[in-house]
């Protein structure tokens, strides 16, 4: 139990989905597609785009990213994009934030803090799971003032 006041994910935030690729879609040269393995191994290899991109789903350094779908414990999370400009893959939410009312930083912790109860409302087949949107976005998540939000997302990130 939080002891600051909870919200809906939804009612601070836009979900945006990323693009759905196909294999025949993928180049040798262009935009980096980002993809879920991506987000969990810095390290993993690209797929690549050399076309035109609608601008949702063009992303640069800093995005806060989530991804909805996967293997649970790996795959579902809140990331910040630190890779350069690229295209968003399928299977990821860019969120764009509220900066009224929610510090970027505390939002990925709090996505991050809520990560076991989106689990549970993930279905799916066996090792492969994924939430809806309505389901993320009526999530709710501890949300203080906007001073207190930037303490602890600065206190996170010295843990």
């Amino acid at each position: 139990m939080s002891p600051f006041p909870e919200v809906e994910i939804g009612s601070v935030c836009t979900l945006i989905n990323g693009r759905a690729f196909k294999p025949s879609d993928w180049s040798k040269s262009g935009l980096p597609i980002v993809r879920i393995q991506n987000l969990n191994d810095p390290d993993c290899g690209f797929n690549y785009f050399n076309g035109e991109v609608k601008e949702q789903f063009l992303i640069d350094l800093g995005e806060l990213l989530f991804s909805w779908s996967g293997t649970p414990g790996t795959s579902f999370g809140a990331f910040f994009w630190n890779q350069g400009k690229a295209v968003l893959n399928q299977h990821i939410f860019r969120v764009l934030v509220n900066e009224d009312q929610v510090d970027k930083r505390y939002f990925r912790y709090a996505l991050n803090y809520r990560i076991d109860r989106i689990i549970a409302q993930s279905h799916g087949g066996v090792g492969l799971k994924h939430i809806t949107k309505g389901k993320l976005e009526a999530t709710k998540v501890p949300l203080p003032r906007l001073e207190e939000q930037r303490r602890i997302s600065c206190h996170s990130r010295q843990s």
